[in-house]
């Protein structure tokens, strides 16, 4: 799995804590913490709050990497 780093670049440049974050998903801290550093994934919902809250939109949150710049 793919860790997502701009969620943790996103959440940095806001000056938030993982367990600020979590609160707001609604989720443990640790859960964050495993879906920040790539061992579970976010939901639909969860990259769109995540979304809102850092004023972003998904494609710059969680950007789809081509299958061609990846080989």
């Amino acid at each position: 799995m793919k860790r997502p780093v701009d969620v943790y670049i996103h959440r940095r440049q806001n000056q938030m804590k993982q367990n600020e974050v979590a609160k707001v998903l609604g989720v443990t801290p640790l859960t964050y913490c495993r879906k920040e550093n790539g061992h579970r994934d976010f939901t639909i919902r969860e990259a769109k709050i995540l979304a809102q809250l850092f004023k972003t939109d998904l494609n710059t949150l969680f950007p789809i990497e081509d299958k061609e710049e990846s080989h």
